[in-house]
């Protein structure tokens, strides 16, 4: 067996490799994720904290009292969002029944305007709709108990979340030093500065997404204000916290102030005024807001982000279209220390805008360089 056939059999027993690997880790992401999500959401909260806890310690805090109160603030201000919300919802509660009655008598108009324009006479009985709800639900009961015993279990994996987060935040040197030990082809001080980079890119991409959402929140209430929309506040605030669920969540905070507008409203310029707002609000958003504020911080190109958003939403959901674009960037700057990856994580990267402008002039000095040889033969063949 020559040279050739084992470099070709050893390709082949290292793709075979690879291939059996990576499906190995997308099973174990895929049917391991109610354990991976606590610890990767922790992973998150800890490098946007540790601003916060490193200058408690500045000022002579021991580091555990400063874990417990930056813990502790974390929760608060997740717990006033929660109370929010819920005196937002029993205010929207008692508004039920009016919107049923206004559900009702669209659903009657609908009616009398399909049999009238189309020639329908049986047509669907919308004003049986609410009853057929009821039915269902009862039917249902069994099911939709299941479910809400299967979320209160997801529920109960939040109460890892702040254990995490203490380990985390604590044993933040160990992490680094780990990092040094496993990489060690690179010195401490290069392994540092990408740990630092690291937690830079995901506290700037966090806080980034946390000021577009206040941004949106303000947006909206004034659009929602200003139209009379009732509970204003709860759909701006609601569908600004939407906003982080890529393509789906600007969709489902669009569509339920624009039905509420049309519910509540007897003319249908609010809702069609709620739909232009929310469109002229996403377009700034889209093009302004995250390109100016977020940025490039993640440092990934479209196509990478794009797999990202993807990959995550297929194996982790909802939950993984929003964690999987950070994980991305985390895996471009660990590829970047090894030279064996490091051509992946430049894959992964931006474009080099440099490199593209170098390369136009190189191939625009080529085809000058070709034309005046082309016009020096025909002068000689002249």
């Amino acid at each position: 067996m020559n040279e050739t056939e084992n470099n070709r059999i050893s390709g082949l027993y290292r793709l075979a490799a690879f291939t059996i690997g990576a499906a190995g880790i997308v099973l174990f992401l895929i049917y391991a994720r109610s354990l991976l999500m606590p610890i990767v959401v922790s992973a998150y909260l800890a490098m946007l904290l540790f601003p916060l806890v490193s200058f408690l310690e500045k000022k002579k805090v021991p580091r555990i009292i400063a874990i417990i109160l930056a813990i502790l603030l974390s929760v608060a201000v997740i717990g006033g969002v929660g109370w929010f919300f819920t005196e937002q919802i029993r205010g929207f509660a008692n508004d039920l029944s009016d919107i049923q009655a206004r559900f009702e008598q669209l659903s009657d108009e609908l009616t009398v305007w399909i049999s009238e324009n189309l020639g329908v006479k049986d047509a669907l009985e919308f004003n049986d709709l609410d009853k057929k709800v009821f039915e269902y639900l009862q039917r249902n009961a069994s099911t939709i108990s299941g479910m809400a015993f299967n979320t209160l279990g997801s529920l109960s994996l939040l109460v890892l979340i702040p254990v995490y987060l203490f380990m985390f935040l604590l044993y933040r040197d160990h992490f680094t030093q780990f990092c040094i030990r496993l990489f060690r082809n690179q010195t401490s001080t290069r392994v540092v500065e990408v740990v630092s980079d690291l937690r830079r890119v995901i506290q700037q991409y966090i806080s980034g997404v946390l000021k577009v959402m206040v941004i949106l929140a303000i947006m909206n209430a004034i659009a929602f204000y200003a139209l009379g929309i009732k509970h204003a506040l709860f759909f701006a605030v609601f569908a600004a916290i939407l906003n982080i669920v890529p393509y789906v969540g600007p969709l489902v905070g669009s569509i339920i102030p624009i039905a509420y507008a049309l519910l509540t409203k007897d003319s249908l310029w609010y809702p069609v005024g709620v739909f232009i707002a929310m469109n002229v609000i996403q377009t700034i958003e889209g093009n302004f807001l995250t390109p100016k504020i977020v940025g490039s911080n993640v440092s990934l190109n479209p196509i990478a982000s794009l797999l990202a958003l993807l990959i995550g939403g297929f194996m982790w959901g909802v939950v993984g279209m929003i964690l999987f674009i950070p994980a991305a960037a985390i895996l471009k700057k660990l590829l970047e220390l090894s030279p064996a990856t490091e051509v992946y994580g430049f894959l992964l990267g931006e474009e080099d805008h440099d490199f593209r402008r170098k390369h136009s002039i190189l191939l625009r000095w080529m085809r000058r360089s070709k034309q005046r040889e082309a016009e020096e033969e025909e002068n000689e063949k002249e």
